[in-house]
């Protein structure tokens, strides 16, 4: 089978990630974020992702988008029982990806995020320091 390797061109990462722990299942995870941030999060797609070592996983995207104000999260489920998405992010259940055109929303919605219950912690990522960056670059 072929590989093809992903050139982003720059260093610049097009968007913001956040790491959420919460034993919650994905859906009423994104139920409850659904009702504390007023958000309409809704299943997006399911993504299989082929390890080196193991056998594939799949993980459910979820997404709010907001065009009007310019920006666009999804929920991304890391830790499925399978494994994980990212290996080295396996201590954080889900990812947040966040798109933002007209400045940042990442500090809101982490803050909102820390403030839920069931929600163990939340914490900024850099995204140059993921490895396997290649699979949250999705459509």
């Amino acid at each position: 089978m072929r590989t093809l390797q992903l050139d982003i061109g720059d260093d610049s990462v097009p968007f913001a990630f956040l790491g959420v722990s919460c034993p919650d299942a994905g859906h009423r995870f994104c139920w409850n974020l659904n009702r504390s941030l007023g958000s309409h999060l809704a299943f997006h797609m399911e993504l299989e992702v082929t390890h080196k070592k193991r056998a594939a996983t799949r993980h459910c995207i979820w997404r709010h988008e907001e065009e009007e104000e310019g920006w666009t999260f999804d929920v991304i489920w890391n830790r499925v029982p399978e494994g994980a998405m990212i290996p080295t992010l396996v201590h954080f259940d889900y990812l947040l990806r966040v798109e933002s055109m007209f400045g940042e929303r990442t500090e809101g919605l982490m803050e909102a995020l820390r403030s839920m219950r069931r929600v163990a912690a939340c914490f900024p990522l850099d995204a140059t320091a993921i490895t396997q960056q290649e699979v949250l670059y999705y459509e």
